[in-house]
């Protein structure tokens, strides 16, 4: 398919996710906290098809920029209070963006799809069902750097890092002698960064992490 239809097809369906947040802000009264995942998982599922259908990282960098500025403007302009009407600062909806931009253009470098689908699932599902859940049923809340998070949210976050590496390493990889002590530490580590990360930041600095790992497990 021409990298143009892509682009448009793939700005037309990040719109609408963020219009559909809108919606049930503004017309069903929904949190502004689950209004801000809709949008986070409903973007993530979206680029998640990104190595079926673009196989040119600068398609997604110019998505990128489209969006970093239309979420800046927003920002300012107060558009969007699905995602931006809320009390502390996060710039996650920008790393967000970008994250999606560097991992996919890791999965080009490596020629590995893991690079991409594991460590954005990390974030799409791992990181937006922990919150709701530290959201919904506060179990144990802790603080570290600044940080609070709730026992019950991290460990649904711990869960969901083991299925997916389960799930996006290959089968081959279960007779290795070190796989299943490397699915313990990846989720521990990955759990441990996502726990310390604030305003936003998690939505960067665990997928980074997750690349390093990933990249010294198959290194």
């Amino acid at each position: 398919m021409n990298d143009y239809y892509i682009f448009v097809i793939y700005l037309f369906a990040f719109i609408t996710v963020l219009l559909i947040a809108e919606i049930f802000y503004k017309y069903y009264h929904v949190s502004v906290e689950i209004t801000r995942k809709i949008a986070h998982i409903g973007s993530g599922i979206v680029a998640l098809t990104y190595p079926y259908f673009a196989d040119n990282h600068w398609i997604i960098f110019i998505l990128a920029i489209f969006f970093t500025i239309l979420l800046q403007f927003s920002k300012h302009k107060g558009y969007f209070p699905s995602i931006f009407d809320i009390e502390r600062k996060s710039i996650g909806e920008l790393l967000f963006v970008w994250n999606v931009w560097l991992l996919f253009l890791l999965y080009i470098i490596f020629d590995n799809e893991i690079y991409f689908y594991l460590p954005f699932s990390i974030v799409v599902f791992s990181d937006s069902f922990a919150a709701i859940v530290g959201k919904i049923m506060p179990i144990k809340k802790y603080r570290l750097l600044g940080s609070q998070k709730s026992w019950g949210g991290s460990f649904v976050f711990f869960i969901l890092t083991m299925f997916f590496t389960f799930l996006f390493i290959p089968a081959s990889n279960y007779d290795d002698t070190y796989f299943y002590l490397f699915v313990f530490v990846f989720s521990v580590i990955t759990t441990f960064v996502e726990a310390i990360s604030f305003s936003g930041f998690d939505n960067m600095s665990v997928p980074v992490v997750a690349i390093i790992l990933l990249y010294f497990y198959f290194g």
